[in-house]
């Protein structure tokens, strides 16, 4: 009996940077040792697990690091794009997001010598208020796309999302893949376990029953994490003397989320690198069949049909 698939994916921010910026610093976009010490902390166990996964690269992050950009395709794992400056697709314009894509894209490439072809919106970030932005995802020469998350998180969400993978046909007459990110339904209750904060702080047990819920039949649920999940250091924002007490503050409840449960991640993806077997959105896409499977629409309130 085969094991059940679920498909492995990183967002590759630097969480100093983004944090930094969020708290108006103007040494926001200095590198740091953090980010190269988390990924490759990833690599080496991924590596050990003989595993590979995709990975969608911030662009802003790889301008600041691209020789550990680099580092991740030659390690043999999958480039995908995070768009570049990390702002939510809904605070942009069409052409804003074409944009920012283009100059992700570029960047990537430069890096890493690949053309993404997949992609992964900031925060989930394409709702209800921006179905425009599949036609720009087609457009540019995406084949699939990874930011639907049926959570209570990600506000004004698309409703009526798959539990697997599926085909977003475009009023174009163009069409997208879509890689959900897992949640398991049970009783009408939605419990989202793709992401990382979940796998930190939900019970193992219920976890994985969760997991094998979500990927029966075969069904090829997401999961994702983050670089600073997998820090085998503290997490630490160093912050300039003149910092304000605000700044200070905020950096503080940023650390202690983020820092909490984090040690069981990677113990956790080595569990289920046992149980099932974990792979990329490219080898997952490489199995998915046109015939046959589960096609959807998107109607003007944001639903799919």
């Amino acid at each position: 009996m085969s094991r059940q698939s679920l498909v492995l994916t990183f967002d590759v921010e630097d969480w100093h940077q983004l944090v930094h910026r969020r708290l108006g610093l103007v040494d926001w976009d200095q590198a740091r040792p953090a980010l190269p010490r988390q990924v490759d902390s990833i690599l080496d166990r991924l590596d050990g697990l003989g595993v590979r996964a995709t990975f969608f690269l911030l662009g802003l992050t790889v301008r600041r690091y691209p020789v550990l950009a680099a580092e991740i395709a030659a390690r043999g794992h999958e480039i995908a794009c995070h768009g570049d400056a990390h702002r939510p697709v809904h605070t942009q314009t069409a052409a804003e997001f074409r944009d920012d894509l283009q100059t992700a894209l570029e960047t990537i490439e430069r890096a890493t010598g690949r053309v993404a072809t997949g992609y992964r919106a900031p925060l989930f970030s394409i709702n209800r208020n921006t179905p425009w932005a599949y036609d720009v995802l087609a457009d540019l020469g995406f084949r699939y796309d990874a930011s639907q998350y049926d959570s209570a998180r990600v506000p004004n969400r698309i409703q009526g999302i798959p539990g697997e993978p599926y085909i977003l046909e475009l009023a174009s007459g163009r069409t997208l893949w879509e890689f959900p990110v897992a949640v398991s339904r049970v009783g009408g209750i939605t419990l989202p376990v793709g992401g990382g904060s979940y796998w930190r702080l939900l019970p193992e047990r219920t976890l994985f029953r969760s997991l094998r819920a979500a990927a029966t039949d075969d069904r090829l649920p997401t999961i994702y994490f983050h670089p600073y999940e997998w820090d085998p250091d503290a997490l630490h924002i160093v912050l300039p003397k003149g910092a304000s007490l605000g700044q200070r503050a905020l950096a503080a409840e940023r650390t202690l989320w983020r820092a909490a449960g984090r040690a069981r991640v990677p113990r956790l993806v080595q569990a289920a690198a046992r149980e099932f077997r974990l792979q990329t959105c490219e080898q997952a896409y490489a199995r998915l069949d046109d015939v046959g499977a589960c096609r959807r629409s998107l109607s003007e309130e944001g639903r799919l049909l």
